[in-house]
């Protein structure tokens, strides 16, 4: 009786599984080829330098930031010793600007400091930052030169047509993907000079700054930290499509209290 009672159970559960839909299978066979393809590609974004790392390049690092991105270098025996920060002055005219504010500061100490659950909205700026810092290192300085130039028109394919004349100047994708970021801080101090200075104030143009923050070598310990800025020129107000100015806002008079 009992063996009869175990052989019909394992005729019902074959029954069930061969009996499954079709949809399903292929379902599960898809996110499996999905999972598999996105193990890869972070294997490749964290491991070494190879060639497949240095082929897929910018679509890489497009896919992985920021949402699947892991700074290794947090552990030993090169744990992370730069601090990004970015500051954000407006300009009411060409000749008079207001002063700089540390926009990363504001978000450390109303996003992170003394707080048991810190929102990810305290790493905006940084990572903005520390992403263009990246990308920065890899064009060539008269590149570098062009995005420290003031632009109040027209600024980001004026910027692309003068690095495209540059000798010998980067990928195509790498100067697109650095002014893509440009825009992105530009978008940013624009939304900050709106909350901070007010809409009305007469804000015409942003400027961004990038300071980097070195901590001392161990054996240096009992040195001032380096801090080394980097320049970015004036840009045009601008806005991406569905920003939320009010919710902005808010947010900066929450980091102000």
């Amino acid at each position: 009786m009992r063996a009869g009672t175990m052989h019909d159970q394992e005729t019902e559960t074959t029954t069930t599984t061969s009996a499954r839909p079709t949809w399903i299978k292929v379902v599960a066979g898809g996110l499996g080829a999905v999972l598999c393809a996105h193990l890869l590609a972070t294997a490749v974004f964290v491991g070494p330098a190879n060639a497949a790392k240095e082929t897929l390049g910018t679509t890489l690092t497009s896919y992985m930031q920021p949402y699947f991105q892991q700074e290794w270098s947090l552990f030993a025996p090169t744990p992370i010793s730069v601090e990004y920060s970015m500051l954000v002055r407006g300009w009411y005219d060409a000749d008079t600007s207001t002063e700089w504010v540390n926009v990363t500061e504001l978000e450390v100490e109303g996003n992170i400091l003394h707080s048991l659950a810190p929102s990810r909205a305290g790493i905006v700026t940084r990572r903005l930052a520390g992403n263009m810092r990246k990308q920065y290192r890899l064009i060539t300085p008269a590149e570098q030169g062009i995005l420290a130039g003031s632009y109040h028109e027209n600024a980001w394919a004026r910027m692309e047509e003068a690095m495209l004349a540059t000798p010998d100047p980067s990928s195509d994708a790498r100067i697109s993907y650095v002014l893509r970021l440009d825009r992105a801080m530009t978008a940013y101090a624009t939304q900050f000079a709106w909350a901070w200075w007010g809409r009305d104030a007469g804000i015409q143009y942003v400027e961004v700054q990038i300071q980097e923050t070195r901590a001392p070598r161990f054996d240096d310990r009992g040195d001032e930290p380096s801090a080394t800025v980097r320049d970015f020129g004036r840009r045009p107000l601008y806005q991406y499509d569905g920003q939320d100015s009010e919710a902005f806002a808010e947010a900066i008079g929450r980091f102000r209290s």
